[in-house]
């Protein structure tokens, strides 16, 4: 069992949590340090109120039913999260956007209300702002996980660093999270819904379906810092961070991307450890690796290029068609009315052929239009976010 913390409590609130615990039998006890404004010791947990307005509570050894309707009590005068307002809560929230190593990974969670507290109970204490090791980010989501049976669901996606570079990631972000609300779609009614965004940025796509989603009867909640208010982006954000977590560690335990020892640490552009990493590699003569995102400040600094590269126009919805966009407006991704519109000679393909070329020596993949065998630019990227996969192409 874990501890549990609340914050921002008034003086005057703290003063009523203290007698309710000394009403029923805690003892107080000496503080320890200056930050400490009283500990009260109640069964085998201790209640600590700092200066800052914070409560926290030892955990429970053994889970001693005093303790834990004492937990309940305190939730009820300063509720860490927004109570459930409908049957169905679903939560978006994403990690690693302003990182400069790896994805961007990309979660959406779905869960009736009725384990709303229990959901609660496990995720109060975690932080997802302090650096911990990938097997506790790999528990809490375990003990998350495990709520399956129960009704619980969460979908991931992933932003690869190359992507990052070259498109706009807040769109990229829009579509992602549009196919994952579609997902959920099929699973339960929308007018039974609350919806919550952690703000990102969001875009016009993304704010038309949700519109439309609230036209459908869903409650529709959009806010910067949501995970700190929201259990639902708060599950959602500890989905992200433990499947982004794994990616790091097994970079980190790569020893092909290690330079005299030192591995690559968060990936944060503020850990000395991933500044060192970067300093040392580029000093190798070597290319970077597929995981450092070179379009970042950081990272072009390192190289002596303080121009940020100019981001390409991605997913251009005009090339699919508009039957399959009508589709994808109204949560529905459709195979049936998925055709790619050439720009070029204006043919409408079910079919295309897959071709490699070069671009600045690299190797890029792309796609051309059956009739006229021109290259339809970035209709591959834009398949990739819009349905997920290519359906049918064909290669010569």
């Amino acid at each position: 069992m874990q501890g549990r913390t609340w914050k921002n409590l008034t003086k005057e609130r703290a003063v009523e949590i203290k007698e309710y615990l000394l009403e029923l039998g805690g003892t107080e006890e000496e503080v320890k340090n200056p930050s400490e404004e009283w500990r009260i010791r109640l069964s085998d947990s201790t209640f600590t109120f700092y200066k800052s307005g914070t409560l926290y509570s030892t955990p429970s050894r053994s889970s001693d039913p005093v303790v834990l309707e004492t937990w309940s009590y305190i939730d009820s005068l300063f509720p860490r999260f927004v109570f459930p307002s409908r049957s169905f809560l679903i939560g978006l929230d994403e990690t690693g956007k302003g990182e400069i190593i790896g994805h961007v990974v990309l979660a959406g969670v779905i869960f009736p209300e009725n384990i709303f507290s229990k959901l609660g109970d496990i995720v109060s204490t975690a932080d997802t702002k302090k650096k911990h090791d990938f097997a506790y980010w790999d528990d809490i989501f375990r003990r998350i996980d495990a709520f399956r049976e129960y009704g619980f669901y969460y979908a991931t996606q992933t932003i690869p660093p190359w992507d990052v570079d070259r498109y706009n990631l807040n769109k990229i972000m829009d579509i992602t999270y549009q196919r994952i609300l579609s997902g959920f779609l099929r699973k339960v009614d929308m007018s039974s819904c609350r919806i919550v965004v952690d703000d990102y940025g969001v875009g016009p796509t993304l704010e038309r379906f949700l519109n439309f989603l609230k036209n459908k009867g869903a409650e529709i909640v959009v806010e910067e810092g949501a995970d700190e208010r929201y259990l639902e982006v708060k599950v959602a954000s500890l989905v992200s961070k433990r499947e982004r977590e794994e990616i790091i560690k097994r970079i980190n335990e790569n020893s092909d991307f290690q330079v005299d020892g030192l591995s690559v640490g968060s990936g944060n552009p503020n850990d000395t450890q991933t500044l060192n990493w970067l300093r040392k590699w580029h000093s190798s003569g070597r290319d970077w690796p597929w995981f450092v995102r070179r379009s970042y400040k950081t990272v072009r600094e390192i190289e002596g290029e303080p121009e940020k590269p100019k981001q390409i126009p991605p997913l251009n919805e005009e090339l699919l068609s508009k039957d399959f966009r009508e589709e994808f407006d109204r949560g529905h991704l459709s195979v049936q009315s998925l055709s790619i519109v050439c720009p070029h000679c204006g043919s409408i393909c079910k079919s295309a052929t897959f071709a490699i070329y070069e671009e600045k020596g690299r190797g890029i993949s792309g796609i051309k239009c059956l009739n006229c065998r021109k290259l339809i630019e970035h209709a591959g990227i834009t398949l990739r976010y819009y349905c997920g996969y290519v359906v049918r192409i064909l290669t010569f």
